[in-house]
C-alpha cells in the first residue's frame, strides 16, 4: 500500500490530505487486489503502523467482505450446494489471515485499541455469516481453540460473538428475506453443533477470571444476556451458573452487567407456568443471599440495575397473568400473588431518594395498576397497596429543595420528564379508584391550604398539582360538571379550600407565595372555572380577579436582584396572562357579582395598568414575540371584563378609551412623523403602528357579533362600535401615505377580518380605501392576504359588495398578474390559490354581476391554473371554477363568452389531462380530472349538439393526441368520444379517464 498515504493519517488531516486520503480509499477498494494489500499491511510483525493506518486497512478488508466476498460465495452457492469450497483461494487466503493475526493479537507484548479490536471483530463477525456454516463449519470451535492464548484472545473472542449477535440477532436492524432465512440457519446450526462448547466456554471464563479480570467476566456476562433469547433456557438456568450470579451479586465490580444478564434472563420467552417458576425461584435465592437488603446509601448505579431486575421481575408476572387470561380469574390467582409479594420491595425501590432509582420500577407500578383494573373487586390487600404507591407518588413528585428555578439543567429537565410519568401514575390510580384518590388528595389539599403559612411552597404546589390532575380522568371530569350543576362533591369541596385559604377577603395570600405556587393556582382555577359559574363560588369571582392582577402587575424585570420567588418569571408571566383571559371568558356571565366600586377599581387601576405596562416593554426594541402574545391575551381580557360587568354603557365607554387612548396616540405621532421627518425610522415606526392597531383588533375579541357591538346604554346612545369606526376612519389616512409599512398593513388586514364580523355593512364604506392602501405591498403574501380578506367580505355581504368589487377587482388583478411571473414554488401555488378561491366565492354567491363587467383577461389566470399547473388541488378548484362559469352563462351569458367557452374551457379540458405531470394514478389528480369531466357534461347539457359539432369537427381532429396507435385521433375514436358524451355522468367520467390514459400513451 502507499505509505505516503498512509503516514498521512498520523497527523491531523486537513482539507487538502482529506481529499487524498479518500480517494485513495475509493481507488483501493476498487482494486481486486486492494483488500490483499490492506491484510499484507496488517500482517506485518513489524509494529511501525499507526492505529490510523490500522484502521484504514480493517476498512477496506471490511468493504471487501461486504461486496465481492458475500457476491463470490452466493455465486458459488447457486452453481453448485455440493461444491468444494476449500479449493476457493480467496477462501483460503481470509481464513489464514484472520486466525494469524488473532494469534499474533493474543501474544502479542502491545496490546490493540479497543476501536481497533472492535473493528476487526465486526470483520471477523462478517466473514462469519458469510462462510458458516457452509464453507467454514469450524469458524466457532477454531475461535475455542484460541482461549488457551490468554486474556487478550478471551476478550478477542467475547467481542467477535457479540458482533455476531448484532448481525444475526439484533430485531432492531431490518433484514431481508434472505438474511432472515440466513440467520436462522445460523442459529439452528450452532445449537445442533457447538452451543454446549460455547456456554461451557462462557462458565469456564466467568470462573477464571473472577478474581483476576472483572472486566471480561462482565463482558462474558452481556454476551450470555445477548445469548439467552434463542438458546436453551436450561443451559443458564442451572445450579452451576445460578450459582455464579448470585456470588457476582455480591461483587461491587460484576453486580451490575450481573443485573443486566439476569434481566435478559428473565425476560427470555416461554411458558408462563415455567416464567414464573422461574422469577420466584431466583427471586427465592435472591433475597435469602440478601441482595434486595439495600439502604439509601447504595450507589445509585447499581441500585438502579438492581431496580431494572426487580422492574422486569414483575412486568414478566404481569405478562403472564394477562396470557392466562383466556383460563379465568382462578387461574390468575398463582401470578398475582408472587406479584404481590414483591411489591413491598418494588415500593422501596420507588421511595428510593434518587429518582433515577424510582423510575427504574415504574412499568411493573403501572402494569400492576393495570391488573387492578381487571379485577372486579379490589381487595384490602390491593388498597393497602394502592395507599402506600399513593404516599410514595404524593412525596416523589415535591419539588426537591435544590431545584434550581431560575437555571433549569440537565438536573431540572430531567426530574421534570420523572415527574410527567408520576402524573400519568396518579391519573391510572385515580382511574382505578377515584374515590380512595379524591379521599387522599382532599387530605393533602387540606392539611397544607389550612397550615399554608407554615407549610413549605414545595408541599402547596404538590397540592394543586394534584388537584390538577385530578381533571384527566373522565370519571372525574363527569364530578366536575356534576359539581358545577348541582353541587356537592369532594372536588368542588378542595377547591373551595384552596380558593378560601389563598385569596381571602382581597388580601390575595397568592400574591406572597412562591411563583410555581401561583402559576398552578392558577392552572387548577381555569381547570375548574365552571365551579365558579354558581354561587356560592361565583362570590370568590373578585378575590380570583384581584389574585390574577396582582401577581401579574408584581412581576418586575428591571432589576433581578429586586426580584423575588413571588416574582413570576417571563415564561410563567405569559401562561398567567393566556389563563387570566380564559377565566374571564368563562365567568363573564357571573362578573355582575362584583360590586360597582371594585369593578371600577379593577377596570381602571388594575387592568388597564397591566394592558398598559405590557404594551410599553412590548414596543421595547428587544422584545419577544412572546410578549406581544402577552399583550394580546390581556386586552382581550380587560375589554371582556369591561362590557361584561355591573358598570354602565356610558361608564363602559370612558373605559375602553381610557384602555385604548395611548395606543391611539401613539397611532397619531407615527402618522405625524411618516408625513413631517424626511427619513422617518420605519421599522420602530412600523411596529408602533402595527401594535396601535392589533391593541383595537384584540379588544373587538371581547364582542361575539355585531349587535353585542351596536349595544348602547339607557344613559348612553354611542354604542362601542363607534370608537372601532373612528379608529379605522384614522388608520385608513395611510392611505394617503407613499410609504409602506408592511407590519401596519398585515396589522390592519387582521382588523378588517374582525370589524367585518362585528360591524358587519359598516365597514364597507372605508373598503375603497383599505384596498389602496393594501395593494402598496405587492408581495406574494401581502396579495394573497388581500384576496383572502376579500373573499371573506364576498362570502359575508354578497350584493353589498358588488359596487366595491366593479371599482376595486381590475387593480387587484393586474397586481396579481404582474406579480406572479416573479414567483416561484410555495409562493406562487399561494397566491393562486387564494385568487381561486375568491373567483369560487364570487361564482358561488351568484356574484357574476362583478364578473361580466370585466375585461376576460381575469379567467387566464384560471386557464392557465387548470392547464399548467403541477399542483392538482389548484387544478381542480380551476376546472369547479369553469363548471361554474358554464352553468351560470352557459345559455345566457355575456356576449364574448360563447367564444371564450369554445376557444379556451374546452381546450383547458384537455389540455391539462393530457399533460405528462397530470399522473392519473394520484387520488388527488383523478378528483381534478372527475372536475374537467363534469365541466365537458355540462357543456354538453347547456349547449347540446352544438358542443358535439365542434368537437366533432373542429377540435378533436386537431388535438394533440399522444397514442402509439394513432396521431391526429382518427374519425371512429372521434365518434367513441362523442358518443360517450352522450352518457351519463358517471359512466363518462369512466370513459374520460381511460380516453385520457390511452391518450397519454
Amino acid at each position: 500500500m502507499n505509505r505516503n498515504i498512509l503516514n498521512l493519517l498520523e497527523t491531523p488531516l486537513v482539507q487538502g490530505n482529506l481529499a487524498q486520503v479518500n480517494f485513495y480509499f475509493e481507488e483501493i477498494i476498487g482494486s481486486d487486489t486492494g483488500w490483499q494489500l490492506a491484510i499484507t499491511e496488517l500482517r506485518r510483525k513489524e509494529d511501525d503502523l499507526s492505529d490510523q493506518s490500522k484502521f484504514f486497512c480493517w476498512r477496506v478488508v471490511e468493504h471487501f467482505v461486504k461486496t465481492r466476498y458475500t457476491q463470490m460465495a452466493m455465486r458459488d452457492q447457486e452453481i453448485n450446494d455440493e461444491i468444494n469450497f476449500l479449493s476457493d483461494t480467496r477462501f483460503l487466503l481470509m481464513r489464514n489471515f484472520l486466525l494469524q493475526w488473532l494469534n499474533d493479537m493474543s501474544i502479542s507484548a502491545k496490546e490493540e485499541s479497543s476501536f481497533l479490536r472492535n473493528k476487526a471483530a465486526q470483520v471477523f463477525s462478517l466473514v462469519f455469516i458469510v462462510d458458516f456454516p457452509r464453507r467454514w463449519q469450524s469458524f466457532l470451535v477454531d475461535f475455542l481453540q484460541t482461549l488457551k492464548l490468554g486474556p487478550k484472545a478471551v476478550d478477542f473472542y467475547l467481542r467477535v460473538l457479540k458482533a455476531i449477535d448484532s448481525e444475526v440477532v439484533d430485531r432492531e436492524i431490518p433484514h431481508s428475506k434472505e438474511e432472515a432465512d440466513r440467520n436462522t440457519l445460523i442459529k439452528d446450526t450452532i445449537r445442533e453443533t457447538c452451543i454446549n462448547d460455547l456456554v461451557n466456554s462462557w462458565y469456564q471464563i466467568c470462573v477464571l477470571y473472577e478474581m483476576s479480570d472483572s472486566k471480561l467476566v462482565s463482558e462474558c456476562l452481556d454476551v450470555i444476556g445477548a445469548y439467552i433469547s434463542w438458546i436453551d433456557i436450561s443451559l443458564i438456568a442451572n445450579e452451576r451458573f445460578v450459582t455464579l450470579f448470585i456470588r457476582f451479586m455480591k461483587d461491587q465490580h460484576l453486580r451490575e452487567p450481573d443485573c443486566d444478564c439476569l434481566c435478559e434472563v428473565v425476560a427470555k420467552g416461554m411458558d408462563s407456568s415455567a416464567k414464573v417458576k422461574l422469577i420466584e425461584s431466583l427471586y427465592s435465592l435472591l433475597h435469602g443471599a440478601g441482595v434486595f437488603l439495600i439502604d439509601n446509601e447504595e450507589d445509585s448505579d447499581y441500585l438502579c440495575k438492581l431496580g431494572k431486575l426487580i422492574n422486569t421481575m414483575g412486568v414478566q408476572l404481569a405478562v403472564s397473568w394477562t396470557r392466562h387470561g383466556i383460563y379465568g380469574l382462578e387461574n390468575k390467582l398463582p401470578i398475582m400473588d408472587p406479584l404481590e409479594n414483591k411489591l413491598p420491595i418494588i415500593s422501596t425501590f420507588f421511595g428510593n431518594r434518587d429518582d433515577n432509582v424510582s423510575a427504574s420500577v415504574l412499568e411493573c407500578i403501572n402494569e400492576y395498576i393495570i391488573i387492578l383494573k381487571q379485577k372486579y373487586l379490589l381487595s384490602s390487600v390491593d388498597r393497602q397497596n394502592l395507599e402506600s404507591l399513593i404516599s410514595i407518588n404524593f412525596e416523589k413528585m415535591k419539588y426537591d429543595r435544590s431545584y434550581n428555578f431560575e437555571n433549569d439543567g440537565d438536573e431540572e429537565a430531567q426530574f421534570l420528564e420523572f415527574r410527567i410519568q408520576l402524573k400519568k401514575l396518579y391519573v391510572n390510580i385515580a382511574s382505578l379508584d377515584k374515590n380512595l384518590i379524591l379521599s387522599r388528595t382532599q387530605q393533602l389539599v387540606t392539611s397544607t391550604w389550612e397550615n399554608r403559612q407554615t407549610c413549605e411552597f414545595q408541599d402547596a404546589e404538590l397540592a394543586l398539582t394534584c388537584l390538577y390532575e385530578l381533571g384527566e380522568p373522565a370519571e372525574v371530569r363527569a364530578m366536575v360538571i356534576i359539581a358545577a350543576t348541582y353541587g356537592g362533591s369532594a372536588l368542588e369541596d378542595m377547591v373551595r379550600t384552596m380558593v378560601k385559604f389563598g385569596v381571602t377577603g382581597g388580601i390575595s395570600p397568592i400574591c406572597d407565595m412562591h411563583h410555581v405556587v401561583q402559576l398552578q393556582f392558577f392552572e387548577v382555577v381555569v381547570r375548574y372555572d365552571k365551579l365558579f359559574l354558581r354561587e356560592p363560588y361565583s362570590n370568590y369571582i373578585p378575590d380570583l380577579m384581584l389574585a390574577f392582577l396582582g401577581v401579574l402587575n408584581g412581576s418586575n424585570y428591571e432589576d433581578k436582584q429586586e426580584r423575588t420567588e413571588s416574582h413570576l418569571p417571563r415564561e410563567a408571566r405569559s401562561r398567567v396572562c393566556y389563563l387570566l383571559s380564559q377565566f374571564v371568558r368563562a365567568v363573564k356571565a357571573c362578573l355582575s357579582v362584583i360590586p360597582s366600586d371594585l369593578y371600577h377599581e379593577l377596570s381602571l387601576s388594575e387592568f388597564c395598568f397591566l394592558a398598559h405596562k405590557l404594551r410599553e416593554e412590548f414596543l421595547d426594541i428587544n422584545s419577544s414575540l412572546r410578549l406581544s402574545t402577552d399583550v394580546r391575551y390581556i386586552y382581550e381580557a380587560t375589554t371582556t371584563f369591561i362590557i361584561n360587568g355591573s358598570l354602565d354603557h356610558r361608564i363602559q365607554i370612558v373605559m375602553m378609551d381610557f384602555l385604548l387612548n395611548h395606543d391611539m396616540d401613539a397611532f397619531k405621532t407615527v402618522l405625524d412623523q411618516v408625513q413631517r421627518e424626511a427619513e422617518p425610522d420605519i421599522v420602530a415606526l412600523d411596529k408602533v403602528a402595527a401594535h396601535s392597531v392589533n391593541a383595537f383588533t384584540w379588544c373587538s375579541e371581547a364582542f361575539s357579533n355585531r349587535l353585542e357591538m351596536r349595544v348602547v346604554g339607557p344613559e348612553c346612545e354611542t354604542p362601542h362600535s363607534a370608537l372601532f369606526v373612528q379608529a379605522l376612519e384614522i388608520f385608513v389616512k395611510f392611505a394617503e401615505i407613499p410609504t409602506v409599512l408592511p407590519e401596519f398593513q398585515r396589522a390592519l388586514r387582521r382588523y378588517c377580518h374582525r370589524l367585518a364580523f362585528c360591524l358587519d355593512k359598516d365597514i364597507l364604506q372605508f373598503m375603497p380605501a383599505i384596498s389602496k392602501t393594501l395593494l402598496r405591498s405587492r408581495d406574494a403574501t401581502s396579495l394573497s392576504e388581500n384576496w383572502f380578506l376579500i373573499n371573506q367580505m364576498t362570502s359575508k355581504f354578497k350584493e353589498d359588495i358588488i359596487p366595491f368589487l366593479k371599482v376595486e377587482f381590475q387593480p387587484m388583478i393586474r397586481a396579481t398578474v404582474a406579480a406572479l411571473p416573479n414567483l416561484v414554488g410555495g409562493q406562487e401555488i399561494q397566491l393562486q390559490r387564494s385568487y381561486f378561491s375568491f373567483i369560487a366565492a364570487v361564482c358561488e354567491n351568484h356574484l357574476v354581476e362583478v364578473l361580466s363587467s370585466q375585461d376576460t383577461n381575469f379567467m387566464q389566470p384560471i386557464i392557465q391554473g387548470a392547464t399548467e399547473l403541477n399542483d392538482p388541488m389548484a387544478q381542480k378548484d380551476c376546472y369547479s371554477i369553469l363548471k361554474k362559469l358554464v352553468e351560470l352563462w352557459g345559455n345566457n351569458g355575456p356576449p364574448d363568452f360563447d367564444e371564450f367557452l369554445y376557444n379556451q374551457i374546452v381546450p383547458a379540458c384537455f389540455k391539462g389531462p393530457l399533460r405528462e405531470t397530470f399522473d392519473l394514478s394520484d387520488a388527488q389528480t383523478v378528483v381534478a380530472l372527475n372536475e374537467a369531466s363534469a365541466c365537458l357534461k355540462l357543456i354538453y347539457d347547456q349547449r347540446g349538439e352544438e358542443a358535439v359539432t365542434f368537437l366533432q369537427s373542429q377540435y378533436l381532429p386537431r388535438l394533440d393526441f399522444r397514442s402509439n396507435y394513432f396521431r391526429p385521433m382518427p374519425a371512429p375514436k372521434i365518434l367513441e368520444f362523442c358518443q360517450a358524451l352522450r352518457m351519463e355522468a358517471k359512466l363518462f367520467k369512466q370513459f374520460l379517464k381511460a380516453f385520457f390514459l390511452e391518450g397519454k400513451g
